[in-house]
């Protein structure tokens, strides 16, 4: 049998029999995976409560407040009085907004004079504020043009000509890629795959130094026939395969929750286990040059903790300052996201993710040769002096 297979064993029985390694691997995959996907499961903020505030008491703006009420996004669940303020209605009330209609609002609109609805929003997440915003510009529209359609055909023009001239220009937006702006086919596969990313770094990081410190470095030095290619290329494939197996549930959870593949499924696994190849190198290159495991796994923290945020997915990378950008260079997810999206979501080619796979290739090069350095210096040290354990080294 190659000393790589025999390896590759043995690695896999230590990953199954670890118990910490079965609880990073296994168990909290299988809880942590489903309840992400669960909070985004609705896919689109609907019926946001707000509140009216009518001071005008006319058919026209109970006819807002109508519009108001059957939007999808929105639904009114309070109306203010007259002593209320709505400047302080929402530290006691759970509504995101108050659309205020002023006194005097009909009159103003029959007697050709402007006025206006005023849209009291909390912007304390900008979530809601965005949202908010938006649908007020649609009721707004919606209600200006069934004004002025009313008013062109009251002077005698017919249908379609009172239709021009209530929208002279239209606006055909196409939205590609996520038209219903669904949280649950963005955030969720972004979620997933940086915990991927964590999940492999992490069991990595212990491949090679828990070795040492739990004394059975010689029996694995054996197995590889004394060889460091041996020893990278063994624990490497038991490594990609946890990866790809933790690849298999987040499939499972794409099918699910109904979230679309774009048709990728081959050239997605063929990105998932590269991704997963290069987290688990840089992970030994840790283990192999840091003794201590505890140091090893903070130095992991630290390193893999900011890659969600550095790496575009919640704040694009260009609009970064200079440096954050520069970091986020740094971080294997950048780049694993932009190929992932340009499968997932564009439909792309592989090709159109050949840049990022480039630049994945450096990271793996990187942990490769590091690793293979630091094991090949420790067998060194080792043959100098065979009666001194690396355990005790």
């Amino acid at each position: 049998m190659p000393a790589f297979i025999k390896v590759f064993l043995r690695e896999m029985k230590r990953i199954v029999t670890g118990h910490s390694t079965r609880l990073i691997l296994f168990y909290i995959p299988l809880i942590v995976f489903p309840l992400l996907a669960l909070i985004y499961q609705k896919g689109a903020l609907r019926d946001i409560p707000v509140a009216v505030w009518d001071q005008d008491h006319s058919d026209l703006s109970r006819m807002v407040t109508r519009f108001i009420d059957a939007s999808h996004t929105l639904k009114v669940t309070d109306y203010l009085s007259a002593s209320d303020n709505p400047e302080t209605f929402f530290p006691t009330h759970r509504e995101k907004a108050v659309f205020h209609i002023p006194k005097g609002f009909k009159h103003d609109i029959m007697k050709g004079k402007s006025t206006r609805i005023q849209v009291f929003t909390n912007s304390s997440n900008i979530v809601f504020g965005n949202i908010l915003l938006r649908e007020a510009y649609t009721i707004a529209g919606t209600v200006n043009g069934g004004i002025l359609l009313k008013k062109y055909k009251a002077s005698g023009l017919t249908n379609r000509q009172a239709m021009i001239m209530v929208q002279p220009i239209k606006v055909h937006t196409h939205s590609l890629f996520n038209p219903y702006y669904n949280y649950l086919y963005y955030l969720v596969p972004g979620l997933l795959t940086v915990l991927l990313q964590m999940v492999v770094f992490f069991i990595s990081t212990r491949a090679f130094n828990s070795e040492v410190n739990n004394g059975t470095f010689d029996e694995l030095v054996a197995a590889a026939n004394g060889k460091p290619l041996n020893m990278l290329t063994g624990k490497a494939l038991a490594y990609l395969l946890t990866g790809l197996y933790v690849t298999g549930l987040i499939a499972l959870i794409f099918m699910i929750f109904g979230i679309p593949f774009q048709q990728k499924e081959g050239e997605l696994l063929l990105l998932f286990g590269y991704f997963t190849l290069v987290n688990v190198f840089l992970g030994f290159m840790l283990s192999t040059t840091i003794r201590d495991e505890i140091l090893s796994l903070d130095v992991a923290f630290l390193y893999n903790s900011p890659a969600f945020v550095f790496s575009g997915f919640t704040f694009p990378i260009f609009a970064m300052p200079f440096i954050s950008s520069s970091i986020a260079q740094f971080i294997p997810y950048t780049h694993f996201l932009h190929a992932f999206f340009k499968l997932y979501q564009f439909g792309a080619p592989l090709s159109f993710a050949a840049p990022d796979f480039y630049r994945l290739t450096l990271f793996l090069a990187v942990g490769f040769v590091t690793s293979y350095i630091a094991l090949h210096i420790k067998l060194k040290q080792k043959s100098f002096n065979p009666k001194t354990s690396l355990q005790h080294g």
